[in-house]
């Protein structure tokens, strides 16, 4: 009785050390180094304690961290060679926790890819193990957090915070304090994106108690690396927070200085300062400062061709650069960093697009050299049994009957084998077939993906020209009233354009809110191309200006315009008897 308690006190010691995340330091170690962008240290760890590990479920683990290092160099080749081991590695233990591994690894790699489909079946897998395993909160915390991430970032289903706080949740019950301190900013930053569209003062509460408690915790971290970063992304945050309350401005200036200065001169935090610098332009731009507004957005401009810093970051930089000229009437800078922001637009989507073929390609090579491999193993048992069959048909040759019988009975085993041979090849030629049907269908998907983003910047380059040539018209007005007159009414001018300026407002936002498809269907229908002054005097007809409107909006003569509908009514393709306001007003999209 006593031995076989003794055996299973082991048992329960064993699985405790190579199964149970909450326990394991090599992990925490590991996660707070990448976490500083310590990723040196990380690495050192992973070949230590994992990879030269006797243990193959060590190598597994060590492995799919590995993958992580990788991702943070940048290293995609190497990323999914180490998931690949690690998978080929638990394929042989035949271990379920090797495996939820495996697929806890995959679902980041999936996550960074946008394969959506992929991504979320392996993490379902892997958070379904770990949900019935004790003391697995480490390892659950981050898969919820890798789900809260991607539905915010793909808005697949109701956003709540739920996934935020049930990784909070495990997070305290694993007791890492970096990570209690992520899981706290992380429903921080959830309820300030809330506070921040909704102005409601319940989440802009929830947004201090959140920081707080993520601030709170940052004492405890030992890694000073890893606290200096918890410090620097806490008044970084909070500083956003105060920027969107005019009485708080000043508060938002002066942490997002506090977080410059912990910053300073330190290689794993620098890469930060363009969100506070983003973050000190945007207080600046909001309480009316332009010319700071600049000097700051322009530096986070500097350095905004880092690689860890988002499209969206970037754009939406750009976007801000180009508000505050215009609000400061630098129309030639303004158009500039619109230019700037479709240019980056196209480029990202290409490189999307690039990026996923590139993939795709890894992982049918990988996919074929595994097919080949599994081939030469069936062609080896082949030989091994020919092998056999010819030793015994040269050992009994002597015993006349009883040989024939046994090769009968050899060939027709022979015969089975190549059978069940030929239909694993008929198997893997109809998966190698419906394969490259779901290629061909994602390769459809992206395509019409990319002509919908490609369609989006032709409508926003429109718009943008509708708004210049009204600036164009009113410079021109301008002039002629400078050279006619010597006390010209300004004040009339300026009022006059403001309005016009509204009104084209007004116009590409219903034009593109409402019926994104009209230029594209009257582009559709039209015999000869439309240009893109035909797709205006179709979007004033839409919105029912009469001749004389149009006239004032363009600064054109009347007879100008008439002529110009005219011929829109023919390229349209359209009789003598039909009504071109009547045929646009009522375009079916």
């Amino acid at each position: 009785m006593k031995k076989r308690f003794f055996i299973f006190i082991l048992l329960q010691l064993f699985g405790l050390y190579y199964s149970q995340s909450d326990f394991d330091k090599d992990q925490h170690l590991i996660y707070t180094y990448l976490y500083s962008n310590e990723v040196d240290k990380a690495k050192a760890v992973i070949d230590s304690k994992f990879l030269n590990s006797d243990d193959d479920s060590k190598k597994i683990i060590g492995y799919v961290y590995l993958a992580d290092y990788y991702y943070a160099t940048e290293q995609s080749k190497k990323e999914i060679d180490a998931l690949q081991t690690a998978k080929k590695l638990a394929d042989d233990t035949k271990k379920s926790i090797d495996k939820a591994y495996v697929d806890f690894g995959f679902a980041k790699y999936y996550k960074g890819k946008s394969k959506n489909e992929l991504f979320i079946k392996s993490l379902n897998k892997s958070i379904n193990f770990f949900n019935k395993k004790p003391n697995e909160n480490f390892i659950l915390a981050l898969l919820y957090e890798q789900k809260s991430s991607y539905t915010e970032k793909n808005r697949i289903e109701k956003l709540d915070a739920s996934g935020h706080l049930m990784a909070n949740q495990y997070a305290l019950k694993a007791n890492v304090p970096i990570l209690i301190n992520w899981t706290y900013n992380n429903l921080g930053n959830y309820y300030n994106n809330r506070f921040q569209a909704k102005k409601n003062k319940r989440d802009y509460d929830l947004v201090l108690n959140y920081y707080q408690k993520s601030f709170d915790y940052i004492k405890l971290v030992d890694n000073p690396a890893a606290r200096k970063k918890a410090l620097y992304a806490y008044y970084n945050n909070l500083s956003f927070t105060y920027s969107m309350i005019p009485s708080k401005y000043a508060n938002s200036l002066e942490l997002a200085f506090k977080a410059l200065k912990i910053g300073e001169n330190d290689k794993y935090l620098k890469v930060y300062n363009f969100y506070t610098y983003f973050n000190i332009g945007f207080t600046y731009e909001l309480s009316g400062q332009f010319s700071l507004a600049e000097e700051y957005y322009l530096k986070a401009y500097a350095i905004s061709d880092n690689k860890d810093y988002s499209f969206s970051d970037k754009i939406e930089l750009f976007e801000n650069l180009t508000n505050v000229y215009e609000k400061s009437n630098q129309t030639e800078k303004a158009l500039e960093f619109s230019k700037k922001s479709h240019a980056l637009a196209k480029n990202y989507y290409q490189k999307q697009f690039d990026d996923n073929i590139r993939t795709l390609e890894v992982y049918y090579k990988t996919e074929q050299q595994n097919q080949q491999i599994k081939q030469l193993e069936e062609t080896n048992k082949i030989y091994a049994k020919q092998r056999f069959l010819y030793i015994s048909i040269a050992s009994l040759g002597f015993m006349g009957i009883l040989f024939l019988v046994f090769l009968l009975r050899s060939r027709q085993k022979l015969n089975k084998q190549k059978t069940d041979l030929l239909e694993i090849e008929k198997k893997e030629t109809q998966l190698i077939l419906q394969l490259e049907q779901e290629e061909k269908s994602r390769m459809k998907a992206e395509q019409e993906l990319l002509n919908i983003k490609q369609e989006q910047i032709q409508k926003e380059a429109l718009a943008a020209s509708l708004r210049l040539d009204s600036k164009n018209a009113f410079i021109k007005e301008l002039k002629d009233e400078l050279k006619e007159k010597q006390d010209p009414n300004l004040e009339r001018i300026l009022k006059n354009e403001q309005f016009t300026d509204n009104d084209l407002t007004e116009m590409q936002n219903t034009i593109q809110n409402v019926h994104p498809n009209f230029y594209k269907r009257l582009n559709d229908l039209s015999k000869i191309k439309l240009t893109n002054l035909d797709l205006k005097y179709a979007a004033y007809i839409y919105l029912n200006m009469d001749n004389q409107q149009i006239s004032n909006i363009l600064k054109a003569d009347p007879n100008t315009v008439r002529v110009t509908k005219y011929r829109l009514k023919q390229k349209l393709g359209l009789t003598k008897d039909q009504d071109l306001t009547h045929f646009i007003q009522n375009l079916e999209m």
